[in-house]
């Protein structure tokens, strides 16, 4: 036990002492843009940097408990989920549109 707690020690300082800390300097990074709003596609769509679409990512998730009657001992849960991608994108033939959507349950 006391061989491998050495051994970790050692480990630690020799790659604290390896490279040296370099500071990095926030203020002379590029800023990217971040998303820019499609309202003209709807709400809730998001024009994404150096991009001609606009993406929408949505879903939602419902849990709960199956408590029927009869002689089970313990209740099973019940989960639901689905998570749906709308990409818009304007060309010279029209609006193109790929939507996916992966669920599980009825709802």
């Amino acid at each position: 036990m006391l061989g491998r707690l050495r051994l970790c020690a050692a480990l630690a300082a020799a790659l604290t002492l390896a490279a040296p800390a370099v500071a990095l300097d926030l203020r002379n990074l590029p800023v990217t843009p971040g998303p820019v709003p499609c309202p003209s596609k709807g709400q809730g769509f998001l024009r994404l940097p150096g991009s001609g679409s606009c993406l929408r990512i949505s879903g939602r998730v419902v849990a709960g408990a199956d408590l029927g009657a009869g002689h089970r001992v313990a209740a099973a849960p019940a989960v639901t989920g689905r998570l749906a991608i709308d990409n818009r994108a304007d060309t010279d033939l029209g609006e193109i549109r790929t939507f996916v959507r992966i669920g599980t349950g009825r709802r």
